[in-house]
């Protein structure tokens, strides 16, 4: 299902929000908020694209023989929480290029004891 939609966020932004509901409890209280990157309300076909702008190797196949039994499909409106002056700090090209660099570390043979 390469054109069902997520909605992505860094997890530095996550911590962000839990910082800022509790710098703003009194206004914030009571209330449910979704915590997201609006610019990033893409699709996973969306998100390999993304990540293939970084490492032009990056092969992807969309499996069309099964149904995905994951079958959410949604945009996520973070307006409700921007509305009280939070605001995510990080991109997803951002994020994008944090992973690759993580798994280039942790994969690194002549420096790596694993």
């Amino acid at each position: 299902e390469a054109n069902f939609k997520r909605n992505y966020i860094h997890v530095r932004d996550v911590s962000l929000a839990f910082r800022h509901g509790i710098n703003n409890f009194d206004q914030m209280r009571s209330n449910v908020y979704n915590v997201g990157l609006s610019e990033a309300n893409v699709s996973k076909q969306d998100l390999c694209a993304a990540i293939k702008k970084h490492l032009p190797e990056f092969v992807y196949i969309e499996e069309k023989l099964k149904t995905d039994p994951d079958q959410r499909n949604y945009l996520v409106s973070n307006e409700k929480i921007e509305s009280t002056g939070y605001s995510p700090e990080n991109t997803l090209n951002q994020g994008i290029q944090e992973l690759i660099k993580g798994y280039q570390m942790i994969n690194n043979k002549i420096h790596g004891n694993v």
